[in-house]
């Protein structure tokens, strides 16, 4: 099994099997990880692995709107946080600059690290190492929900340094809101139209690989 910093592994275990992160957190040894970390909030409760509606026909909507709006505000909480924590150190140019710049690279590492631990999730959904294997057409779903995964999550990583930006973060904070909500719940719907578009068996053998996976690294 790899080996992951104790701080890096933990995100691991929360990642498999997981959407995406909600709160700010940016990986260790990159500018402003620890004041991060110290702004991180969980979701009261993580969402499982496999779909959270029970059909395509009848995506379940309201749940997915209550994960959204949780991510979101959870976002911008930790958001807010982070600005009032590092307003702390920092000089003041910097404040009175661009803090989303100023911590672009951080950022950026924010997503590029998501990204890797959700290529532990493509590889299990893409393996053969399993009962039922993706068909190739489930294959094809599976691209098209990579390529509107990453788009999605681009969104939300550019709103984040927008909304670090923000010269007047909590007068226009329910714009923010409104923006993180639907993008989060664009995530949870793209997720769950593809996985309850595969077939019973190759869903099946996916989310318990998934469960699987998780049980043994925790």
């Amino acid at each position: 099994m790899v080996n992951f910093p104790k701080f890096t592994f933990s995100f691991f275990l929360f990642f498999i099997g997981s959407v995406s992160a909600h709160s700010l957190w940016i990986p260790e040894g990159y500018l402003g990880w620890e004041k991060a970390k110290d702004c991180y909030l969980p979701l009261k409760k993580e969402i499982q692995p496999g779909a959270i509606s029970l059909n395509l026909l009848n995506l379940d909507r309201a749940k997915m709107g209550e994960y959204a709006k949780e991510s979101a505000e959870l976002r911008i909480s930790s958001l807010n946080c982070f600005r009032e924590n590092v307003a702390k150190d920092l000089p003041e140019d910097a404040l009175s600059e661009d803090l989303g710049e100023y911590f672009k690279a951080s950022i950026l590492a924010e997503k590029e690290k998501e990204d890797m631990y959700f290529s532990y999730e493509w590889r299990i959904l893409l393996s053969d190492n399993r009962p039922y294997p993706l068909t190739p057409g489930e294959v094809n779903l599976a691209k098209q929900w990579f390529e509107s995964r990453s788009e999605i999550k681009t969104e939300i990583t550019n709103l984040t340094m927008e909304f670090l930006s923000e010269k007047d973060p909590k007068g226009k904070e329910s714009r923010y809101l409104d923006l993180f909500t639907g993008y989060y719940g664009s995530l949870l719907r793209e997720r769950d139209k593809f996985l309850l578009s595969l077939s019973v068996e190759s869903y099946q053998s996916y989310t318990e690989a998934l469960k699987h996976r998780k049980e043994k690294a925790e």
